[in-house]
């Protein structure tokens, strides 16, 4: 379940279109039994890299592994890497069974076998009683589950999918996030899920890798990644961070006239990152280690409301408060608070 159990490699894989370069030189390792999620804007390589991965691509350079063997040349269907879509790709004139079938009657399995498997993965899918259905008939979480079942029934060790709750309501794409951590920690198998929505990687994946500009970005476990982003694309992608500039003396930095401690900097110029949940409003000035910012508006957030602010350099500064906290403060636009955080809250971002 770890890089020490490698199954699939990436080792300086490229690929253009032409002379635009859709992934450069990436270096990935994803172990056996690991659910790793990448992220990252449109256009940043992503999906790409799902279908080098599938087979659909071929890499201009460099080397794709799964399970030590080369892969680059392999065609679709000779590798065990069954993907569930975006769009389902469910077959509309076939029944439920039958598109959870289809794959077993590809590779020649007997009509009783694929019968038995079929109907064992409805069961487990909670779809028992909705074999005969047509597909159009079915809920767009119902759609999602027979998307699994059909991928799954073939026993894969690894399954691919590309942003696959983009187009369920809500209070779906939660109850399928449930479904989808349940089935990967009881079979045991490899999850490679591309998608944009940091909800779903946070709360699903043991590793997050975040691409941008077909590179990786960083890679790190959904904590490591949300509280200690690497650089500014990270931090201004992941969560909603504040990234303040200033001068580090003796450890301390001095932001805008105001010096806040930072033990452990080194001193020169410094970048440093506070996430919005870590920041203190206060309604009069605290004395030290405050900016002061002017009020501009708020937005709620469901757990929370985001407090938008003007810093003294014209910065925007973002603040999460509760709803109780917001009634207290009762912020009107242009007015005057002080902003501060812990010092282990602020953390320090590399070029």
């Amino acid at each position: 379940m770890t890089a020490s159990d490698p199954l699939v490699e990436f080792r300086s894989v490229k690929k253009s279109y032409g002379t635009f370069e859709a992934v450069k030189g990436l270096d990935l390792t994803i172990g056996r039994g690991e659910f790793v999620a990448i992220m990252g804007p449109s256009g940043c390589g992503k999906t790409t890299t799902l279908r080098m991965l599938a087979g659909l691509e071929a890499p201009t350079a460099g080397t794709i592994r799964i399970d030590g063997r080369e892969m680059n040349d392999v065609a679709v269907h000779e590798r065990d890497t069954p993907l569930v879509w975006q769009s389902l790709a469910l077959f509309p004139f076939l029944n439920v069974k039958e598109n959870v079938e289809f794959g077993l009657k590809m590779r020649g399995i007997g009509a009783q076998e694929r019968s038995d498997r079929a109907m064992l993965w409805l069961d487990r899918m909670g779809l028992k009683g909705f074999e005969t259905r047509p597909i159009d008939a079915l809920s767009g979480g119902q759609r999602q589950r027979v998307a699994l079942a059909r991928s799954l029934v073939t026993e894969p060790e690894m399954l691919l999918l590309d942003e696959p709750l983009s187009a369920l309501d809500a209070h779906l794409v939660i109850r399928m996030q449930g479904v989808l951590t349940k089935l990967q920690k009881e079979l045991g198998i490899t999850f490679v899920y591309v998608t944009h929505s940091q909800s779903e990687a946070f709360a699903m994946a043991d590793r997050v890798v975040i691409m941008g500009q077909g590179e990786i970005a960083q890679i790190g476990k959904p904590q490591e990644i949300f509280r200690a982003p690497q650089n500014r694309f990270v931090a201004e992608f992941v969560g909603r961070n504040n990234i303040l500039s200033g001068e580090v003396a003796g450890g301390a930095i001095t932001i805008d006239g105001v010096t806040c401690p930072l033990p452990g900097a080194p001193d020169g110029a410094a970048e440093i990152v506070v996430a919005a949940d870590r920041m203190t409003i206060h309604a009069d000035d605290p004395g030290k280690g405050a900016l002061p910012a002017d009020f501009v508006s708020e937005e709620f957030a469901g757990t929370g409301i985001i407090c938008y602010f003007e810093g003294p350099s014209g910065e925007e500064l973002k603040a999460q408060v509760s709803e109780a906290q917001l009634a207290e403060l009762a912020p009107e636009p242009g007015r005057r608070f002080w902003l501060s955080w812990a010092p282990e809250a602020a953390h320090s971002l590399t070029a």
